[in-house]
């Protein structure tokens, strides 16, 4: 019986040694990946995303703000680590993280929206944050909205079961160096989706002749007064930016009025600027957008000048006003 449960006990720990190490390894594969969600990733991580003008938010940054092309207009560095199904929780622990790893910004562009202040509701492409859980301020946000996500920290493969077999491909791709390349459809951060108007919004507007009223959370009011002085604590000047919108969505919304009025309020209170760019001409083209809150490349092209003048001017403003430097 002793020998049977000596041998048990060594086949369980060789079990164990081989998952921690195949673990590690798969992760080494995910954290080697250079394209993509987890190429933007290990750019922030690596401290390989250094930027003069960081650009954070969620879908609509990542498609909105063209880093490259606002770098070419201004002259600046720029990167883009908007996150696709985000609310602010998440984007303050990206913030926070890519802060950790890199010299502060001259300027972090805040991208708002008319759901930015509802309630995180679950984690949008969850295998996504497995390899970054070590990193604190990653863990802490994820675990807020979804706390069962320890596991993906602490148990060996767990993550590699919970999310199927594309997580694993994905990081035997990282390992062998097998990533497309040529067709990462993100650039600094910004992945443009020259894609046609895609036809969904119709349905919404029938779903809902009356209008639609969206949640304005304390908790997320809270959390963007965090995520500015959070820029600001390191040496960053923000500007908070609510893109396009098409104009029909911004007709609809009941209570648009009282949630462009609380991002106006905080931008007032903590001291930055407020660009409400929903109010461009094209905001009335469907040709520019593929669904009401997401520009395609028309749009994206459209708005570029805005925003990268916009930024010029307040940094050649407050070049010349000390006073207002954070």
């Amino acid at each position: 019986m002793a020998a049977f449960l000596r041998r048990a006990f060594g086949f369980a720990l060789l079990a164990a040694v081989f998952a921690v190490a195949l673990h590690a390894l798969l992760m080494h594969g995910l954290r080697r990946r250079s394209t993509d969600v987890f190429g933007v990733w290990n750019d922030v991580v690596t401290g390989r995303a250094v930027a003069d003008v960081l650009f954070t938010g969620s879908s609509r940054s990542l498609v909105h703000f063209d880093a490259a092309a606002i770098a070419d207009r201004t002259g600046l560095r720029a990167y883009n680590i908007g996150m696709d199904g985000t609310q602010l929780d998440l984007q303050l622990g990206r913030l926070r993280t890519y802060l950790a790893h890199h010299p502060a910004p001259r300027l972090v562009v805040q991208e708002v929206d008319i759901i930015s202040l509802e309630p995180d509701s679950g984690l949008y492409f969850a295998q996504q944050y497995a390899p970054y859980l070590r990193e604190p301020a990653v863990y802490e946000a994820v675990r807020g909205v979804a706390p069962d996500h320890w596991k993906d920290r602490w148990l060996p493969l767990y993550p590699f079961m919970r999310h199927g077999p594309g997580l694993t491909a994905l990081a035997v791709q990282g390992l062998l160096g097998l990533e497309d390349t040529l067709n990462d459809p993100v650039h600094l951060g910004f992945e443009l989706r020259d894609w046609p108007w895609e036809g969904s919004f119709d349905n919404f507007l029938r779903e809902h002749p009356d209008g639609v009223r969206y949640h304005e959370s304390p908790h997320a009011v809270a959390t963007l007064r965090t995520l500015i002085r959070t820029a600001r604590a390191a040496g960053s000047q923000v500007a908070l930016c609510y893109t396009p919108e098409l104009v029909e969505n911004q007709r609809i919304t009941l209570n648009r009025g009282s949630i462009m009025g609380t991002f106006a309020r905080v931008a007032r209170e903590e001291g930055v600027p407020f660009w409400d760019l929903s109010t461009a001409p094209f905001c009335t083209d469907r040709g520019s957008f593929y669904n009401s809150q997401h520009l395609n490349a028309r749009g994206v092209a459209r708005l570029t000048p805005m925003v990268a003048d916009s930024i010029t001017a307040l940094l050649e403003r407050t070049a010349q006003s000390p006073s207002a430097r954070p």
